[in-house]
């Protein structure tokens, strides 16, 4: 996603405030266009990722992407209007310092800005407590955390919407275990082309550098949809964490009904 300059106002040394900016820099080096043959997208020009920085492009083709900071499922090839996911908040523990990020978004994948709201849990020290918050984000912009908690084990249920009318989008992020919802609204930079959709666990950037993976274990994304579709029915392909040959993060097989998936982490 675009460079999440995230800033969370927060004591974990704002390990959210993520600064885009040199997110943004440090993802035209990490990720090199490489050539796509089925799928069509364009060279990030801007790094996103805040819990997120864009992807960049496919490694390969239809058949699966390999990306340095992503993990999940990404359309691509067209334009796209919203997408949708639910999952069980993963827990982790801080036998290492890390970070995983999990969300839904539109754009990012060959894209420069990144529209997005998810979760994040993180570990900024050795035996520290982890700590779990929400946000939302509209890359460039920096990251925006909500006030409200989130706990291992809660259902999160998230969209991002745009409204072509309005030139705006809307993020939406519901805690169906604590009763509490969330929705942002916001305008369209001129750069957002709503050329990809992903649901995604991500390592995140913090302080412009890119963070370990924690160990969340495994996360299972179920109604999962992209304009209304299955992300099987809208073509999504497999998105994979890879860095200097180490795998730390797959995503699984579609569920028969093309709506669920459960992403795995390798390696930090």
């Amino acid at each position: 996603m675009p460079p999440r300059a995230t800033v969370r106002p927060r004591s974990y040394a704002r390990s959210r405030s993520y600064d885009r900016s040199l997110a943004a820099a440090a993802a035209l080096l990490l990720f090199a266009p490489l050539t796509a043959t089925l799928i069509a997208t364009t060279p990030a020009v801007t790094a996103a990722s805040g819990a997120s920085t864009p992807a960049g492009t496919p490694a390969a083709s239809f058949a699966g992407i390999t990306s340095g900071n992503w993990s999940g499922y990404a359309s691509t090839g067209t334009t796209y209007h919203s997408v949708t996911a639910s999952w069980t908040q993963p827990r982790i523990s801080c036998t290492a310092v890390g970070a995983v990020s999990i969300w839904v978004g539109l754009d990012g994948q060959g894209t420069s800005t990144v529209e997005q709201t998810g979760t994040q849990a993180e570990c900024t020290a050795v035996n520290a407590t982890p700590h779990y918050f929400a946000w939302w984000e509209n890359y460039p912009d920096p990251e925006s955390p909500y006030r409200d908690s989130v706990r291992p084990g809660d259902t999160m249920t998230a969209s991002v919407e745009y409204d072509h009318a309005q030139d705006a989008y809307t993020a939406k992020l519901t805690d169906e275990t604590l009763g509490w919802t969330e929705t942002k609204s916001f305008p369209r930079y001129s750069g957002a082309t709503n050329g990809s959709a992903e649901v995604i666990a991500e390592a995140p950037n913090r302080n412009g550098s890119r963070q370990p993976l924690a160990n969340f274990g495994s996360v299972t994304f179920t109604h999962a949809a992209i304009d209304g579709r299955t992300l099987a029915a809208a073509s999504a392909a497999t998105v994979t964490m890879a860095r200097n040959g180490v795998t730390e993060a797959v995503a699984g097989p579609l569920s028969t009904g093309g709506d669920s998936f459960t992403d795995t982490w390798k390696h930090s």
